[in-house]
């Protein structure tokens, strides 16, 4: 993997797939945000597919898999401003507003990480951005933002509460928690799901390692700022038509997720277009019932070939 320093000195670890490749640098750059407890690992069903189009450029999110472990730093914001800075390590010529072309997926708190950037240096130079499985505001609120929108459980001060003291005093029963309600197999079962006890057990396996490569503690300060943050008018504002911005959506949403029910992440879409009908140079959902919240982990090649055909002509029928 790549590295390179933030402002505060930590080393952030990256995959680069034009790292040592010739003619990369020729193709247009995608770059994939993974969620709380992940790591550029979880994309790894998903980079051969990209990049076949694309140069894939995967981070690892400060306190998360091979970067540095600082105890600071736990807020979108400082996360928002990594990815600043990792662009600008890639492309320099992006600090003087000269460079376009860039796509992003985020996957859950990837997505806050999207709209935080975008809040605070506007949506350039991302030209498009797939939002997966993410609610803009995980607490439920008194304006109407119920069960119907907002996250499953993690919703209110006593759960965030909960899940904090786990993660302290039992890290392994957090994050298996997480793992169950992120695959569609386990929240959701169906019939016709056909899982081996193999491959849940490799599934289990592999996502509490990369989780446990994180401290409890600061995980669950970064879960108290992600669950606080209301990004809906932040959203309308920073990718409506008001706001300047060309940068194309789509937002990805599951009818099997175990995190947010479809209707809190297609949201979104109502925030981008500012309620006018979806068409391609907005913003466009569709929800997916191959997959849950980690959707492009449980069957990539469905996941890859939504976002081909969105990129390709704005499809996803």
């Amino acid at each position: 993997m790549q590295s390179f320093k933030t402002n505060d000195n930590i080393t952030l670890k990256y995959f680069d797939s034009g790292a040592a490749e010739e003619g990369e640098d020729e193709k247009p750059w995608l770059i994939l945000i993974h969620g709380f407890t992940g790591s550029s690992q979880v994309w790894k069903k998903n980079i051969p597919s990209f990049s076949d189009e694309h140069r894939v450029i995967v981070p690892d999110l400060r306190g998360h898999g091979e970067s540095d472990k600082p105890k600071h730093g736990y807020h979108v914001s400082r996360l928002a401003m990594d990815l600043r800075e990792l662009l600008i390590h890639l492309e320099p010529s992006i600090q003087e507003g000269k460079s376009e072309g860039w796509r992003a997926i985020g996957g859950s708190l990837g997505c806050a990480i999207l709209w935080c950037y975008a809040e605070l240096f506007t949506t350039n130079p991302l030209e498009s951005m797939i939002f997966v499985d993410q609610s803009p505001l995980q607490n439920s609120t008194l304006d109407g933002w119920d069960s119907r929108f907002c996250n499953r459980g993690l919703n209110n001060a006593s759960a965030l509460s909960a899940l904090q003291t786990t993660l302290l005093l039992s890290p392994k029963t957090a994050h298996r928690g997480t793992i169950a309600a992120c695959l569609s197999y386990r929240s959701h079962p169906l019939p016709t799901d056909n899982i081996s006890p193999q491959t849940l057990k490799e599934d289990e396996d592999f996502f509490l390692k990369e989780a446990m490569k994180g401290n409890g503690e600061w995980l669950g300060k970064l879960m108290a700022d992600h669950t606080s943050l209301d990004w809906r008018d932040s959203i309308a504002a920073t990718f409506g038509k008001g706001s300047g911005s060309n940068t194309v959506v789509l937002v990805v949403a599951s009818s099997r997720s175990g995190c947010f029910p479809a209707a809190g992440p297609l949201k979104v879409v109502d925030f981008v277009n500012e309620g006018e009908k979806e068409f391609y140079g907005l913003a466009q959902g569709v929800t997916v019932g191959w997959g849950g919240h980690w959707c492009y982990w449980e069957d990539p090649k469905k996941f890859a070939s939504l976002c081909k055909r969105w990129w390709n002509d704005g499809s996803i029928d």
